[in-house]
């Protein structure tokens, strides 16, 4: 009995200790949450004190957004570059949207060492190839944005060391895109596959992965719409074989329809042919029936389309020829009597 108390007593403490607050943890003997930097802390509220925005990216996550503009949200003293410094504490931001225009190279030199961005966003500032020293050196950055600014195409190169960079804007900077294409050209060969670039609208530079993958798509695409053609070819052949006596309106007229009323009906009679109906048909070519019932081979509208494709009568004159089972097709027609119905 008393074993069983303890057991229960064990229990009921360590569903307390569960519930109990971290503060309530800590007096009991449990470890505490670790610490934010204190550093970067600070800097964070600074921010949001000058009308920065902060964002994290997921409930309890370190990792968050920051965007920097000017007189944000009606505060009455904005962000200025006394304050930049502030940038170089941000250790967990994963994007830094600089949208002030006063942003300058000695902003953008704040955010040496953090190397856990991931995009950066510095349209329409005033950064030049200066700010490139310190870009270089932001070894996760995917996404860089430098819409609108100074760079040109000798400081490219300071950012060759960008492995993973993705997306590259460079959008009405001094960078011309032979520079740019010889760079992307360069960071493929170095290993990065996967960066594009952005040179204003009809411009993209797409990635060697994406080109390879589109190139895949596309194959695989070609190879789909030629199975489906194949299949498509072969049921239309078995559906023209299985017709064992055809008639004019039923089955032949469609074909004439879709392959000789262009020269042959309403609006043109080519050699003063008309088929658009069978009584038109009837009539023959200036008068000279152009079939005989039941003999295909004194039946011109059968022998014609019988003829190579170098022989200036074969019909229809230009595209594809008649295809055997249709050319089959008319050949049952005529030998069963070329009837109408």
């Amino acid at each position: 009995m008393k074993s069983i108390q303890q057991t229960f007593l064990s229990l009921t403490t360590l569903v307390l200790f569960s519930c109990a607050t971290p503060d309530e943890n800590a007096q009991a003997g449990a470890p505490a949450p670790v610490a934010q930097n204190s550093k970067e802390q600070a800097a964070v509220t600074r921010i949001k004190t000058l009308g920065g925005r902060v964002l994290y990216i997921a409930k309890d996550a370190k990792e968050y957004s920051v965007t920097i503009t000017k007189d944000s949200f009606g505060k009455t003293k904005g962000f200025t570059v006394a304050d930049a410094k502030v940038l170089g504490e941000l250790g967990n931001a994963v994007e830094i949207s600089l949208q002030h225009p006063d942003a300058d190279d000695a902003w953008v030199a704040s955010l040496k060492g953090l190397n856990g961005l991931k995009k950066l966003h510095l349209e329409k500032t005033k950064i030049t190839d200066q700010a490139l020293d310190t870009i270089g050196g932001l070894s996760s950055l995917e996404y860089l944005n430098l819409y609108g600014t100074g760079v040109t195409d000798a400081g490219l190169g300071k950012l060759k060391n960008l492995k993973k960079l993705k997306s590259l804007y460079l959008w009405q900077t001094k960078v011309t895109e032979a520079k740019a294409k010889a760079f992307q050209e360069a960071m493929a060969k170095a290993g990065n596959k996967d960066l594009s670039i952005n040179l204003g609208v009809g411009k993209d530079l797409r990635s060697v992965n994406t080109l390879a993958r589109l190139a895949k798509a596309r194959a695989a695409s070609e190879t789909s719409a030629r199975a489906a053609a194949a299949k498509a070819a072969k049921a239309e052949v078995e559906r023209i074989a299985a017709i064992k006596m055809p008639t004019f309106d039923k089955d032949i007229m469609p074909i004439i329809q879709k392959r000789c009323t262009e020269c042959h009906g309403k609006d043109k009679q080519k050699g003063k042919l008309r088929l658009d109906s069978f009584v038109e048909l009837m009539k023959g070519a200036d008068g000279e029936p152009i079939f005989v019932a039941g003999k295909p081979g004194e039946s011109a509208i059968h022998t014609r389309i019988m003829l190579p494709d170098s022989d200036d009568d074969r019909m229809p004159p230009k595209g594809n020829r008649i295809s055997q089972p249709v050319a089959d097709l008319i050949k049952r027609w005529i030998e069963q009597g070329a009837k109408q119905k």
